[in-house]
C-alpha cells in the first residue's frame, strides 16, 4: 500500500448526493498546501477549523470563576509534571519536551478559562483542591492538549508549510515536511541530533546541591507544616534563597549569547538576566522543597502554584536580585500572560489572577526551563518592535566574536568588508592558510520562530543570504584580486585551492539543495570550526550534512490522532522513541 492509500480508500458505491460526490473527489487527491487547493478544498478546511474552534463548550472547569479555573489548570498541569518526570531524567531531552508542551497547554487552559469562564472572581484564600475539581481539571486538560495541535496545524496551513488531505467529512490528514532534507531539518530544528553527536553529551539539569544547600534544604523541610490535605507552609526560606540566587547568577552569566548592554526597552539584557536571578531564585527554591514534600508526605497540590500581589513579587525579586523594586516592576508587565501574543508560559510566567493583574500566579517549572534570553527578546520584538531592530544590529558582530574565540589557530577570521556599488557586504571571511582555502558567508541569526507566520518571515530571511553570497560569488569572479589588494585575505581568489561560498545560520535553518550555496547551522559549524581537521575535510563533513539527524535511524515519525469540537485531524510527529508514552497525557 502507498503512503497515503490507506487514507485514499474509495468508496465502493456510488454516490448518493453531491455532498458525497464532494467528499468522493476531495479524497481522490494527494494532499496540497492551501495555495494549491480547490475552492471546495480550502471551504471544507476552513468549516473544520471553525467548528474546532468550539471545542470548550461544555467544559464543567468553566463554570467556575475564571481565577479559580486557572488556578485548577495550573495545578493540573503542575501535578501531571510530577508524575511524568522521575528525578533521573530531570534536565533531560525528555524533561525538557514535557514542560514545554505542558508550558502551552496550560497557557491553552488558562486562556480558556479567561475568555469563556464565570466572570467573576474568587478570593484566593479559597482556592481548594478537590477529587471533583482535579477530574474537571483532566477532562479540560485533554481538551486543551488536542486543541493545540489544531493551533499548529491550520495556521502552518494557511502559510502552505503544510499539506493536507481531506480523508472524510470531519476528518483532516496534515503532512509536514516535502522532501526528505526538509525532514532532516525541521527535526534538528525540534532539537532531535544525530546519536553520534550526543554520545558524550550529559543532561543539562540543576547541577548536584552543594552540601550548604542540601544543609539548608533539610532545615527549611525541618520547619515546615502541613495546612490541611494538600497544603504545607514551609519554614523560612530566606538563606536558601540567597544561596541559590548565587548559583542560578553564575549559571545565567554562563549562558549570556548575546552582549549584556543591549536595550530590550527600559532594561539592558544584563538588567533582565539580574532580574531573572532573583525570579529563579524564589521558583528554585519552592519547587524542589515541593518536591522533597511529597516524598513523604503526597503532593501538596495546593502549593505547586505561587500566588502572590504582584508588588510582593517585587519585592522579593528585588532582594535576590540586586536591582530595584521600580525597576522590576517595570520588567514584569512584559513577562505576564496575555500582554503580547506569546500563548507560552515558559514566555510569559506570571498569570494574572486579577483583572488589574495585581494577583499573579506563577508555576515554578514553567520558569526554570525557560530560555530567559531568547524569551524576553521574543517579547520585546512584539512589544517594541523598533527597539527589537534595534538589538539586530550588533548580532552579526556578536557570532563573529564568538567564531573567533572558537576557531583553531590555523584560521584567521575576518570581516565585515564592504564590497562594490550595489553588492551585499561580506560578512565573514575565513582564510585558512595551511590548507589554502577560503570560507566566505552570509551571517544570518534570525529570531527562533514561534508559528507558521514567523516561519515564513525566517525562511524569506535565509532565501536572501543565498541570494545575497551568490551575488558576491559573482562580483569576486569578476573581480578576483578585490580582497588581496585591500590586504583582506592572503591570495587572490583565482590563487585559492577552493574558495567556498555559504550562509551561517543561528537559531533556525532552511532545506536547500544548493551545494554551491549551502546553508549551514551555527552550532554544526563552530563546532568544526574549532577541530583542527584540514578545511577540505571539514567542509566535506559540513556538507555530507551528518549534523543533521536521519529519519530512521536518528528519528522517526508517527501519526497522532487529536479530536476538537467534533472534527478529528492526523498530525505528523516526530520522535526520538517512537514507543515513549505520550509526553504530557499521564493521568
Amino acid at each position: 500500500m502507498s503512503r497515503f492509500a490507506y487514507w485514499l480508500q474509495l468508496p465502493t458505491t456510488s454516490p448518493s448526493n453531491s455532498g458525497e460526490l464532494l467528499l468522493y473527489f476531495v479524497n481522490s487527491m494527494p494532499p496540497t498546501t492551501k495555495g494549491e487547493s480547490s475552492p471546495a478544498l480550502v471551504a471544507a478546511i476552513d468549516r473544520l477549523e471553525k467548528q474546532s474552534d468550539t471545542c470548550y463548550q461544555g467544559l464543567q472547569l468553566l463554570t467556575h470563576e475564571w481565577n479559580f479555573a486557572e488556578w485548577i489548570s495550573l495545578t493540573e498541569c503542575a501535578r501531571r509534571l510530577e508524575l511524568l518526570v522521575p528525578p533521573s531524567q530531570y534536565g533531560s531531552g525528555q524533561h525538557k519536551a514535557i514542560v514545554t508542551n505542558l508550558s502551552r497547554v496550560s497557557a491553552q487552559m488558562c486562556k480558556f478559562s479567561r475568555d469563556h469562564g464565570n466572570p467573576r472572581l474568587r478570593a484566593p484564600s479559597t482556592f481548594r483542591w478537590s477529587d471533583r475539581f482535579g477530574h474537571e481539571a483532566a477532562i479540560a486538560f485533554d481538551v486543551a492538549w488536542q486543541y493545540s495541535m489544531f493551533c499548529v496545524d491550520f495556521p502552518a496551513w494557511h502559510k502552505n508549510l503544510y499539506a493536507a488531505e481531506l480523508v472524510s467529512s470531519d476528518t483532516i490528514r496534515f503532512h509536514a515536511g516535502t522532501s526528505a532534507l526538509a525532514r532532516r531539518v525541521s527535526a534538528y530544528e525540534k532539537g532531535i541530533r544525530p546519536a553520534a553527536s550526543q554520545k558524550d553529551r550529559t543532561p543539562e539539569g540543576m547541577p548536584s546541591l552543594t552540601q550548604k544547600l542540601e544543609e539548608l534544604f533539610r532545615d527549611v523541610l525541618h520547619r515546615s507544616k502541613p495546612r490541611g490535605r494538600y497544603r504545607v507552609q514551609f519554614g523560612n526560606t530566606d538563606r536558601l534563597r540567597s544561596e541559590l540566587a548565587q548559583m542560578y547568577s553564575d549559571r545565567l552569566a554562563n549562558l549570556f549569547r548575546r552582549y549584556p548592554n543591549i536595550s530590550v526597552g527600559t532594561y539592558t539584557l544584563g538588567q533582565f538576566r539580574n532580574f531573572y536571578t532573583g525570579l529563579l531564585a524564589l521558583v528554585g527554591a519552592h519547587d524542589y522543597l515541593c518536591f522533597r514534600w511529597s516524598q513523604t508526605n503526597g503532593q501538596p497540590l495546593e502549593s505547586y502554584t505561587m500566588v502572590l500581589p504582584r508588588s510582593k513579587w517585587a519585592q522579593l525579586i528585588a532582594r535576590y536580585s540586586g536591582i530595584s523594586q521600580p525597576e522590576i516592576l517595570g520588567i514584569i508587565p512584559d513577562l505576564t500572560f496575555g500582554g503580547s501574543q506569546a500563548q507560552d508560559l515558559q514566555v510569559m510566567p506570571f498569570v494574572p489572577l486579577a483583572l488589574d493583574s495585581s494577583l499573579l500566579a506563577v508555576s515554578p517549572p514553567f520558569p526554570l526551563a525557560s530560555n530567559w534570553e531568547e524569551n524576553i527578546l521574543r517579547v520585546c520584538s512584539y512589544l517594541r518592535p523598533k527597539t527589537h531592530s534595534a538589538t539586530s544590529l550588533s548580532k552579526e558582530d556578536e557570532m563573529r566574536d564568538q567564531l573567533r574565540n572558537l576557531a583553531h589557530s590555523s584560521r584567521k577570521i575576518a570581516g565585515p568588508w564592504k564590497l562594490g556599488k550595489g553588492v551585499p557586504d561580506l560578512d565573514l571571511a575565513i582564510d585558512d592558510v595551511a590548507t589554502n582555502v577560503l570560507v566566505l558567508a552570509e551571517l544570518k541569526w534570525p529570531r527562533k520562530p514561534y508559528a507558521p507566520r514567523e516561519i515564513v518571515e525566517r525562511d524569506a530571511e535565509l532565501r536572501k543570504g543565498v541570494a545575497q553570497i551568490k551575488a558576491i560569488k559573482n562580483f569576486l569572479i569578476a573581480n578576483p584580486r578585490f580582497l588581496v589588494d585591500r590586504n583582506y585575505v592572503s591570495r587572490s581568489i583565482s590563487d585559492y585551492r577552493e574558495v567556498h561560498y555559504c550562509v551561517i545560520s543561528r537559531d533556525h535553518l532552511i532545506a536547500t539543495d544548493d551545494p554551491e550555496f549551502p546553508v549551514y547551522a551555527y552550532d554544526a559549524f563552530s563546532e568544526e570550526m574549532s577541530t583542527a581537521s584540514d578545511a577540505p575535510s571539514l567542509l566535506r563533513s559540513l556538507n555530507r550534512m551528518d549534523w543533521l539527524p536521519v529519519e530512521g535511524k536518528d528519528f522517526k515519525s508517527q501519526w497522532i490522532t487529536s479530536h476538537a469540537g467534533g472534527v478529528a485531524v492526523y498530525s505528523e510527529q516526530f520522535l526520538l522513541e517512537p514507543q515513549a508514552p505520550n509526553l504530557i497525557t499521564a493521568s
